[in-house]
């Protein structure tokens, strides 16, 4: 199989609850016996109050907390190591790495402590050295199902996408529960092109678990990629009847009806979901771009919905880059400036932003700066709700529709 260097993966779980050894949870070994008396300096309190840190993401804060528990005289080799995870939380993966290190290799056990070092290589980037870490593991057979997720991730990191391919088919046909991993080999497939594939693989996860919206609606993706958007709309909407509140999800239903050409289904959803409390500034650009389709001479309708996209969300590329447009077609060239140049800064490879910004810049005499992003551009048409649509589908095949 033959993916692009590019590929998007299914992200391993970054430092979170792995075999029971995050602190402050009953299930943590050193909450579950008593530190020893000659550090109690390292007591259970402090540990809590960095993890409180780490939770409000007071990385720097968590961090001064941690070089004072690490001084403490006497830690123990399980302490030693839970402060080693506490600084990877806290991503100073560098400082994580060198105390995993210092630390006996079967502490808390070897799984657990070959995990925490290879997750730290791999937050620095370093995936060669976390795939050979967790290939040590995988050769003695000692392999958790968050680091095989995390070998198969190094691994297409790597480009290395037949051994991902390998070792994401052999965890789910060990353990067909695994949803990280059913997600990471859709991932894998779609970014190949293989979307009947990705469609399998998906439905094979929705048998194992049919409440999640999240996978439906990587099926549907999948499905809309494979051009059967009949079926991308049943999986969207069963997914939304599912989690409603998700913008994410109301957007990707919104879009099968767009693309299909069903124009007032599409605005009739997108107001439903609004009118329901769903605060999302993509159900607002979609709903502008679907009124222009209805009504292409009477732009003051979509503008209105693109005000209220941007007051939701100051920097989207999309709503900025239609408002800019519209603004240019009723000879507003300066306003037209202002929204696209934030377009093109928040995202310079958006091909919309680029275009229409070159557009604006024509007609404020800059006929120079102009002719310097036209340069940037090909021949290929420019396409807001193209760009939009798909980078949710990426995101639904990949990490889930997050909102």
């Amino acid at each position: 199989m033959n993916a692009h260097a590019g590929a998007r993966v299914f992200a391993a779980r970054p430092w979170l609850i792995v075999a029971g050894i995050a602190l402050c949870l009953p299930s943590s070994p050193l909450l579950g016996q008593q530190a020893p008396a000659a550090s109690s300096c390292a007591s259970v309190p402090a540990f809590q109050h960095t993890d409180q840190l780490l939770k409000q993401n007071h990385y720097e804060e968590a961090q001064s907390a941690l070089a004072v528990l690490y001084s403490c005289p006497n830690l123990s080799p399980l302490e030693t190591f839970n402060i080693g995870w506490f600084y990877g939380r806290a991503h100073n993966f560098e400082k994580a790495i060198a105390i995993f290190q210092s630390v006996s290799p079967d502490i808390p056990d070897l799984p657990t402590h070959q995990y925490a070092i290879g997750l730290s290589q791999f937050e620095l980037g370093d995936y060669k050295s976390a795939a050979s870490t967790l290939k040590e593991l995988q050769a003695k057979g000692s392999l958790t199902a968050d680091a095989v997720n995390l070998l198969g991730v190094s691994y297409s990191k790597l480009g290395q996408y037949q051994d991902a391919y390998a070792v994401f088919a052999e965890e789910l046909r060990r353990d067909p529960s695994d949803l990280d991993a059913s997600f990471n080999l859709i991932t894998l497939l779609a970014d190949a092109g293989h979307f009947a594939d990705a469609v399998g693989i998906a439905s094979q996860a929705i048998a194992a678990f049919p409440g999640n919206p999240d996978l439906l609606a990587a099926r549907g993706a999948a499905s809309m990629l494979l051009g059967k958007i009949g079926e991308a709309h049943d999986d969207f909407a069963a997914a939304v009847r599912l989690s409603p509140g998700k913008g994410s999800l109301q957007f990707l239903l919104a879009l099968s009806d767009y693309k299909r050409g069903d124009y007032d289904a599409s605005v009739a959803s997108l107001r439903t979901a609004i009118q329901s409390g769903v605060a999302d500034s993509d159900l607002h650009y979609l709903l502008a771009e679907c009124l222009l389709k209805l009504s292409p001479t009477k732009p003051q309708d979509a503008i209105a919905e693109l005000d209220r996209a941007i007051a939701l969300n100051s920097e989207s590329v999309s709503a900025r880059s239609l408002r800019g447009k519209l603004y240019l077609e009723e000879n507003r060239p300066q306003d037209a400036v202002v929204d696209l140049q934030l377009a093109h800064r928040v995202d310079p490879a958006s091909r919309s932003a680029t275009y229409n910004l070159a557009r604006a810049y024509t007609a404020t005499g800059k006929p120079d700066q102009a002719k310097q992003l036209y340069l940037q551009l090909n021949k290929e048409s420019v396409d807001s709700v193209s760009e939009l649509s798909d980078r949710k589908l990426k995101e639904a095949l990949s990490t889930g529709t997050g909102k």
